[in-house]
């Protein structure tokens, strides 16, 4: 079976490689052992080859933050599931063909759920539900403010904030997106490089939260336009630089910055709340109110081109990989 692999940090399109390790023929009686049927490339997964993810990765490493998959053999044990059930693992490390994980790994999910749209179901979806619903109260009408909104987690949060009747005012830096953003229900969308004028009309409708994905100096220019007592959430660092935010600002407007890192929720969070999460999300696919657009799905053994792709500014959509042509075809 393949695996994918890195050695030393870099260019994920450099040092990724593909390894050809034996199939997992024996299972323990508490052990599972599931297929990956699809996963994405998420920006995540190319910090970590770089080295500024987290904590730096042990060599030779493996990869991977999600996936989804089927339950290929169960151990006798096993009560919980069953073959063919289709599951999204909480583990890391999903970039190969199959592996070995336990129960309270795995979550089942409903076996009419779009395949495609479930591999993307663990980092994007939850990350930005939570934001929405965990940190400040929203209520019906408030305006938010995000950057990247073309993101993955960007769209989501648009779908969610629709669907809970909050308006969202959506910085971009490319026009082509417009019309995509406003079809899945953005209230406005403004470059991010804003005039006066539009600085002005933000800072008019009192955006209570900005959920931030770029860092850098653009966080305390947005911080200027929000309410005051209104709350920062970053979670990404596009810019490459550190968070800036003046004194006037935390002080003066009362802004309060905080960070998040879903790993982090993830593990605070009991089994239970963990499935009621994703059960929800899962319905809310499966209901066609939240989707990512696919630009393209690659072979597992194209992984250093699907790589690439994923690593452009401009694209339509998320990059996935399978070993499957089933999934290929689509």
């Amino acid at each position: 079976m393949f695996r994918v692999e890195f050695n030393k940090l870099g260019i994920a399109s450099e040092e990724i490689f593909i390894n050809e390790v034996p199939s997992i023929k024996n299972i323990a009686d508490n052990e599972i052992l599931i297929e990956i049927l699809l996963f994405p490339i998420n920006p995540a997964d190319l910090l970590l080859v770089e080295g500024k993810y987290s904590n730096k990765p042990k060599m030779p490493s493996t990869i991977g933050a999600e996936c989804i998959a089927k339950v290929k053999k169960v151990g006798n044990n096993i009560k919980n599931f069953k073959e063919n059930d289709i599951v999204m693992p909480l583990v890391r490390d999903n970039w190969v063909e199959e592996k070995i994980v336990y129960e309270n790994e795995i979550i089942k999910l409903p076996s009419n759920i779009d395949l495609i749209q479930a591999s993307m179901l663990k980092v994007n979806p939850a990350t930005a539900y939570l934001m929405l619903n965990n940190y400040i109260k929203i209520n019906n009408g408030d305006y938010i403010l995000q950057n990247a909104a073309n993101s993955g987690v960007g769209n989501y949060v648009i779908q969610l904030a629709k669907m809970y009747n909050i308006r969202t005012i959506n910085l971009i830096r490319r026009k082509e997106v417009n019309n995509l953003l406003s079809e899945i229900g953005a209230s406005h969308i403004f470059n991010i490089d804003l005039t006066i004028e539009e600085r002005d009309f933000i800072k008019s409708l009192k955006p209570k939260l900005f959920i931030d994905a770029v860092a850098g100096a653009q966080v305390n220019k947005v911080a200027s336009l929000l309410a005051d007592n209104a709350t920062i959430i970053n979670y990404g660092l596009l810019s490459g630089e550190n968070i800036q935010i003046n004194p006037h600002n935390s002080i003066f407007k009362n802004i309060m910055l905080k960070g998040f890192w879903l790993s982090l929720w993830l593990n605070k969070m009991s089994m239970k709340e963990k499935q009621s999460l994703y059960l929800y999300l899962s319905e809310l696919i499966i209901k066609n109110k939240i989707y990512t657009n696919v630009q393209k799905i690659f072979h597992i053994k194209d992984i250093k081109n699907a790589i690439k792709l994923a690593s452009k500014y401009k694209r339509d959509g998320k990059i996935l990989i399978s070993a499957s042509n089933e999934f290929l075809q689509k």
